[in-house]
């Protein structure tokens, strides 16, 4: 079981890595472009509500699997 879960969270610490490498390239920041807008929110505003989102996700994801049982003999 903590083989499974090592694999898991090294899966989504990976995915967090990735998010936010892609932070910092053209596709949630690029140059001179504020298009196309979604409910009058620009581009690079949107894909960073989108990036803060995914990195809660995988930060509750993370701390459901590291909780441990306090009801254990």
């Amino acid at each position: 079981m903590k083989k499974r879960k090592k694999k898991i969270i090294r899966i989504l610490d990976l995915l967090a890595i990735l998010c936010f490498i892609a932070t910092f390239t053209p596709l949630v920041t690029p140059e001179q472009k504020s298009h196309p807008f979604l409910w009058g929110i620009p581009y690079t505003m949107w894909m960073g509500i989108v990036v803060s989102i995914l990195f809660v996700v995988l930060t509750y994801l993370v701390s459901l699997i590291n909780k441990e049982d306090n009801n254990a003999d």
